[in-house]
């Protein structure tokens, strides 16, 4: 296994911002650390249509696509990804690149994907897991908020009149 140093690492939002990126990523790619918030990850791949590919494609984590650095110059890749959700809701892919034919690859042993979707309980601002994103938008509660304000139906008892 490769040292996690030599691994390139950068993280995207779901629009395809680049958010943030390792001194190797920059070195990969021909970036200064600070001019990454001002690309898109569609700057570094040689065909476009692949960004769509690989934001659309949920049953992967690894994929190989050509890649093309700041000059031009365009290599193959393997990207392994992890998706999450941040504090604001925000689906962000966490993705390691490697360029192949450059040493053994890194690919970290990974399960299936599955995407945790958080939101913030409306009374007491505790994070809650709920199974969209759409979902995030709405106004949740948690379960002890919900026994405090709906103890009839939390409880699946009648309520009396």
């Amino acid at each position: 296994m490769m040292n996690m140093i030599d691994i390139a690492c950068f993280e995207v939002n779901e629009h395809g911002r680049l958010l943030s990126g390792n001194r190797r990523f920059c070195r990969m790619f021909g970036f200064e650390p600070s001019e990454i918030p001002w690309h898109y990850v569609t700057d570094l791949y040689r065909h476009v249509g692949d960004w769509e590919k690989f934001r659309r494609d949920t049953e992967n984590a690894s994929f190989t696509m050509r890649m093309k650095n700041r000059r031009g110059r365009s290599f193959d890749c393997c990207i392994v990804r992890e998706i999450f959700q941040n504090a604001d809701g925000e689906v962000i892919f966490r993705n390691t690149i490697h360029k192949i034919g450059e040493g053994k690859a890194y690919v970290p042993q990974t399960v299936p994907l599955s995407v945790v979707f958080l939101a913030k309980c409306s009374d007491c601002g505790a994070q809650i897991r709920v199974a969209s994103a759409p979902e995030t938008r709405l106004r949740m509660l948690c379960n002890s908020c919900a026994a405090k304000t709906f103890p009839e139906t939390f409880y699946g008892k009648t309520a009396q009149v």
